[in-house]
């Protein structure tokens, strides 16, 4: 907790997608028992699949009136407040579902990293080769924090998809004490990148109201409003997820995770429009 705190949040005339969520590494996935050759991806790529943004305004005033509702949420508690700004921020300050899924695309790129790699895959990064096998025999405190070290991005945004890549992983496996002890079964994957999902959202709407949260008296006040966000957040990317997924991530090809984080991110976003 606290990020919201860290910073006044970027201003509105901040570009929509940042020169940085376009540019970044390239992430490599091997299945050595597959012919079909490597699948790449990259924050380019991430980006070529997502349709560009409805709304390009990059004025001044486009955080204004979701922040001017959020500070209303944080004095009064109200859940209409709290919707409210979340209807302002996706009709006016991301560039609807698509730009903000488009502002996540490292969070995207790492997320089609940890897929190939919880299916028994060697990717490569940046970082070197990692795959699941390599970590037998650690605990999943340590198999999770090379995980999220290997995956995270020398991007502007790293602590962003740090801190949702081990929220995520941290939560589903909370049970167990050694990562062999993980079976990574389609349930499991499927609650992994609803967390992941959830998270990166989260982060970015922390980060985008800005000195809103000020207006929460105190921090046991602003840590119930982060909780209450949080749940308001994983409560609509689960339904998205499951639509998207069909229920199965099995179904879900290594080609293809990249496309389903885009549209559960957008999705989500684009619900709150009628708030």
């Amino acid at each position: 907790m606290g990020t919201s705190m860290s910073s006044s949040g970027p201003t509105g005339k901040n570009p929509l997608v940042p020169p940085w969520a376009e540019e970044g590494g390239e992430i490599v996935i091997s299945d050595p028992a597959s012919d079909g050759g490597d699948v790449e991806v990259s924050n380019g790529d991430v980006q070529y699949d997502i349709p560009k943004p409805e709304n390009t305004d990059s004025s001044s005033t486009r955080f204004q009136s979701a922040r001017r509702a959020f500070g209303d949420y944080a004095k009064s508690g109200s859940r209409d407040d709290l919707k409210r700004s979340l209807g302002h921020y996706s009709r006016n300050s991301t560039g609807k579902g698509s730009g903000a899924a488009k502002r996540l695309a490292s969070g995207i790129t790492a997320g089609s990293g940890l897929f190939g790699l919880l299916n028994g895959n060697s990717v490569q990064t940046s970082s070197g080769n990692l795959a699941l096998q390599s970590l037998s025999g650690l605990t999943t405190d340590q198999a999770i924090d090379k995980i999220v070290t290997h995956l995270t991005p020398n991007s502007a945004d790293a602590d962003v998809v740090r801190t949702a890549l081990n929220f995520a992983l941290s939560e589903a496996l909370q049970e167990s004490e050694y990562i062999d002890d993980v079976g990574f079964s389609p349930e499991l994957m499927g609650e992994i990148y609803t967390l992941y999902i959830t998270d990166l959202v989260f982060q970015q709407i922390l980060i985008d109201m800005g000195r809103a949260w000020f207006h929460a008296e105190t921090a046991i006040r602003q840590i119930s409003m982060e909780n209450e966000l949080r749940e308001l957040v994983r409560v609509v990317v689960d339904s998205k997820f499951e639509t998207i997924s069909g229920g199965d991530v099995s179904t879900i090809t290594q080609d293809q995770i990249s496309q389903v984080q885009a549209s559960a991110i957008s999705e989500t976003i684009s619900e709150w429009e009628q708030f």
